[in-house]
């Protein structure tokens, strides 16, 4: 006999029991879906005061927004003068006028920015960004938007010198910024 067959009695009566109900079990109230209306309309009563837009006052003309405040979109004032100075460049303005040589020299010898000084051979040499400049070498720089040739007479560790038609300027090297 084969093993379906002998248990096909049990399965016969799991199969009856499971498919009839059974008699004199009290049966489940079944929820609703929807509340009774009752109960429907205090809830919506609770939601339209809940929902309820209530007028808020004017801020007076003076309160100050912290999370916008009427200085974050002004320009930066440092901002401002490097772009008056970039315009007045660009225009061809001149800068303050120079009275002398002198002047013109002391001028010119603040827009050379020295990165520093070598010794070759017992020669000193001025570094200013890719170039080296020997003393007796001229320099050229712009004033004005012209271009001026000025000469190095002397390079010490912390110093140079710069000549222009006869008048001469020391000027020290700066670690760091240079002025």
């Amino acid at each position: 006999m084969s093993k379906f067959s002998e248990n096909l009695p049990l399965f016969s009566l799991a199969i009856c029991i499971a498919g009839t109900p059974l008699v004199g079990a009290p049966a489940k109230a079944l929820k609703a879906d929807i509340n009774p209306s009752a109960a429907r309309t205090a809830m919506v009563e609770k939601a339209q005061k809940l929902s309820r837009q209530v007028e808020v006052a004017n801020l007076a003309a003076t309160t100050v927004d912290p999370f916008s405040p009427a200085s974050f979109n002004a320009p930066d004032p440092e901002e401002m003068r490097l772009a008056a100075e970039a315009a007045r460049r660009a225009r061809g303005v001149p800068g303050p006028r120079v009275a002398s040589d002198r002047d013109l020299l002391i001028a010119i010898a603040h827009q050379i920015k020295p990165t520093g000084t070598m010794n070759l051979g017992g020669e000193s040499i001025l570094l200013v960004g890719s170039q080296k400049i020997r003393v007796g070498e001229s320099l050229s720089a712009s004033y004005e938007g012209k271009p001026i040739a000025v000469t190095v007479t002397a390079i010490d560790r912390t110093s140079f010198s710069l000549r222009l038609n006869g008048e001469e300027f020391t000027r020290p090297i700066k670690s760091g910024s240079n002025p």
